[in-house]
Formats: C-alpha cells, sequence, structure tokens
C-alpha cells in the first residue's frame, strides 16, 4: 500500500482507532486504579578501606564491590533485619522486595527496597545497610574483604512521597498507544482482504474507467425515498448531478447520444436514484428527457414519482398498434420531464425487453427529440440489461461504495465487453466526492470522450 491509501485508511477509521485508544486508556485507569500503591527507598553505599579506624576512609581506585552486593542479599542478613525491625514478612517475601545492584561505570552500590508503607520501605533499607556495616564481620567470618573494607553511605534512604508503582499516567499512555496500534493492525489486515470498492481512485486503478461523479453517502441517507433534485435544488448533491449531467454532455460531443441505459452489477447500488435524479437536473437545464422503467422485475421509477404503474412500457408494448406511445407516459411534476413507468409485470420480461418490439419502442420514443433514459435490472442477475444495452447508444454503470465487490465489478465490465458495449463512466454512490469528476476545479481538464 502507498503512503497516501495508509493515511486514507486511517481517516476513514480514525474514530474507531481513537476509541480503541480511549477505551484501552481508560481500563488501564481503573485496573491501575485497583493496585495497592508501592513505595520504594533507596539508599547508595561506596566500599572503602579501613585506615586507622572504622569511621576513616580512603577511596579505591577498584572496590570488592561484589563480595558486599552478595552480602547484603544474604538470607542470613535478611533474616536479621526482619528480627530487629520486627517485620510480619517471611525472607523469601523481603528477598522479592529486594534490589541490590552495582550502578553502571561506578563502585556505587545502590540498595533498593519496595513496600506498600513508604515508611518502612526506608526503614529496611537502612537497617540493611547499617547491619552489614556493623556486624559484616560476624556474617561473613574473617574474610579479608570485611576486614580491610567496610562501607560507607553516601545518599541514605528518604522516605518518599509518591508511590512508585502503579505509575499512574504512564500506564494510561502505554495501553492507549498500545490499543490504538493494535486496532490499525487489525484495520489493515481487514483492508487486504475486503475487496469492496471505497474510492474512485480505487475504481480507476481496478477498471481503467473514470468516476463521473461521487454522490457522498450523507446525500444518500437525505433523499428518503424521493430524488433529492426533486426536492431541494439548491442541495450540494444537486449540484453533483448537475456536473454528472454535463460530463455525459461533453462525453457526447463526438456522436449523437439520444438514449442512455443506466445499469449496475448487482441490486442495491443505487442506479434507480441516479436515474432519476440525472433526469431531473437534464430536465431542468431545458432537455425533454422521457425517464423509462426498464426494470420489469423488480421497478421502483413509478414508486419515487409517486406514478401509477397501471400503464407504461408492457402496456405499450401490447397496444403498439391501437394506442398512441404519449398514453403510456405519465407527468412527472417536473418541467420538460415524462415517465414511462414498467407497466404490469409480465411473465417474460427477458423475452419482451429483447424483442424487435422494445428495440422499436426505444426508437420511437428516441425520434420524438427528447434524451431517453432508462433504468434496468441488475447486470449480472439477468439477462434483460445487456439486451438493453444493446439498444442504446450509451451506458452508465452505477456502483456503491463498501458494496461493490472488486471482482463484482470486473465481471460486470466483462459482461458488457463481451457485447462490445464500453460504460461512458461509473457513478459512485456513498464514497468521498474528494476525487470525483463532479467536484473538479474550473479549468481541469475532463476525460476524453469514449467511443461505444
Amino acid at each position: 500500500m502507498e503512503i497516501k491509501a495508509y493515511l486514507s485508511l486511517i481517516w476513514r477509521w480514525f474514530w474507531l482507532i481513537t476509541l480503541a485508544a480511549l477505551l484501552s486508556g481508560t481500563l488501564a485507569y481503573i485496573v491501575s486504579e485497583q493496585i495497592p500503591p508501592t513505595y520504594e527507598a533507596s539508599t547508595i553505599v561506596t566500599v572503602a578501606r579501613r585506615v586507622a579506624a572504622d569511621s576513616e576512609y580512603t577511596p579505591l581506585s577498584e572496590r570488592p564491590t561484589a563480595t558486599y552486593v552478595e552480602l547484603l542479599r544474604k538470607r542470613t542478613v535478611l533474616d536479621e533485619v526482619r528480627s530487629r525491625l520486627g517485620l510480619n514478612v517471611d525472607s523469601r517475601t523481603l528477598e522479592r522486595q529486594l534490589r541490590v545492584g552495582v550502578i553502571r561505570d561506578t563502585a556505587l552500590i545502590r540498595v533498593t527496597v519496595s513496600d506498600r508503607d513508604p515508611g518502612r520501605a526506608a526503614a529496611i533499607a537502612s537497617a540493611l545497610v547499617d547491619l552489614v556495616s556493623m556486624r559484616g564481620h560476624e556474617l561473613l567470618g574473617n574474610d579479608v574483604t570485611i576486614r580491610r573494607y567496610s562501607l560507607h553511605v553516601i545518599d541514605p534512604a528518604q522516605v518518599a512521597s509518591l508511590p512508585a508503582s502503579p505509575n499512574i499516567p504512564l500506564n494510561v499512555a502505554v495501553m492507549a498507544v498500545i490499543g490504538a496500534l493494535l486496532t490499525f493492525g487489525s484495520v489493515l489486515i481487514w483492508a487486504q482482504f475486503d475487496d469492496r470498492v471505497q474510492s474512485a481512485e480505487a475504481i480507476q486503478a481496478l477498471t481503467g474507467i473514470t468516476t463521473l461523479a461521487t454522490i457522498p453517502h450523507q446525500g444518500i441517507a437525505r433523499m428518503q425515498g424521493r430524488p433529492i433534485a426533486a426536492r431541494n435544488e439548491r442541495d450540494p448533491v444537486v449540484e453533483i448531478y448537475r456536473m454528472l449531467r454535463v460530463h455525459i454532455e461533453h462525453l457526447a460531443t463526438n456522436r449523437p447520444l439520444h438514449t442512455l441505459l443506466v445499469l449496475s452489477a448487482t441490486r442495491g447500488e443505487g442506479k434507480s436514484t441516479t436515474v432519476a435524479n440525472l433526469a431531473i437536473v437534464l430536465a431542468r437545464a431545458g432537455r425533454q428527457v422521457i425517464l423509462v422503467d426498464g426494470d420489469l422485475r423488480r421497478p421502483s421509477l413509478h414508486t419515487l414519482f409517486r406514478q401509477s404503474n397501471e400503464r407504461g412500457v408492457t402496456t405499450a408494448l401490447a397496444n403498439a398498434t391501437t394506442e398512441s406511445l404519449e398514453s403510456h407516459l405519465m407527468p412527472t411534476g417536473i418541467a420538460n420531464l415524462r415517465l414511462m413507468p414498467s407497466g404490469p409485470l409480465p411473465t417474460n420480461p427477458a423475452e419482451l425487453l429483447g424483442s424487435p418490439q422494445m428495440r422499436h419502442l426505444i426508437e420511437q420514443l428516441s425520434a420524438s427529440g427528447a434524451m431517453i433514459l432508462i433504468d434496468s435490472p441488475a447486470l449480472l442477475e439477468v439477462v434483460d440489461a445487456i439486451t438493453l444495452a444493446r439498444f442504446c447508444d450509451a451506458t452508465l454503470l452505477v456502483a456503491r461504495a463498501g458494496a461493490t465487490r472488486s471482482g463484482t465489478l470486473v465481471n460486470a465490465l466483462e459482461r458488457l465487453a463481451q457485447f462490445n458495449v464500453r460504460p461512458l463512466g461509473v457513478v459512485l454512490n456513498g464514497g468521498s466526492r474528494s476525487r470525483s469528476y463532479a467536484t473538479q476545479r474550473a479549468g481541469e481538464p475532463a476525460p476524453a470522450a469514449i467511443e461505444l
């Protein structure tokens, strides 16, 4: 993945990554609050040679610190400290509370004791050093080190005012970062296996076909079962449909474009909503438009325009010799736009749509001088759409971001290519409009017209 793709993924799932960080940090805070605080007290000592008396010391370049480190850890020393302070813990517990080590690159020894009582931690550290200093020769016998050297306290133990653990701010920060990283990692893994198209760039890379417009998912939600172009001309989404209209008109400059089929690979991708809004913006631009519902299985245009479905395509085909074509067209309440619903559903939709009568019907409608927009069934589910595509001047493919699979989109284009049909472009519903043609800045060149 490119850096841009990573950034896009982070931006898309920023809410989830942030939520995971907050939840992880909150959990770390709750757990840390339940842990009893532990305090630490440290004493720093050095080893010096005895000169005249135990109170006089001469520093050495090499001190026998290793002997004293081991002596400070001895079980007999710890038992003596327990007895002297009256501690109600066993030697093993006290041993776990004690850390003795040489400070790096020095001859200094640090003795650290941890305890839930800060005063007791300091008392144990001080008692341990005092005991070894005064009675080291008794504890280690006649060892030459004990007779020649002794401990000298450099920094005595102090009673801690703040606990050493748990470090709540650190725990919260670390867990928040871990939660965010794990979530982002999960998103990356999911993205590698998710083949749904998400953007115009993805469609371009996958198919080589330009996305003419991207309809934001917020605009789809605002439609509420009716074309948004019919209800609110000032809505920003309507402007995207207007730019789609301009794009289609631009692509039609090199050849006549009287009939346009709008289709999708599968159901639920928004082709009916797209064709309805496109028809409205074309009509309001002064074009005569006839909107035909070519979906004789699940028609929806009559519902979108609140019209009856008693007459339409099927009745026009059945009564072609006895009734005028105009009697099967319905007003929509929008100037320059008429609707031909599907009519009563037939038992043989595929045969009806592929018949010479259907071709003649489309030719008759086109001869009126109007722009003919046709809705169709899903391309990969039935043969109806490919049949209609052979009768039309151009096609427009609709996909839905986050729903249309890459393989499905490729299969749809391969199905069209078998009949030498190449869509003018793609309309992506429910995506980001950042790179759509509908939001191109003035002066940017539009893609070249595509020969069908």
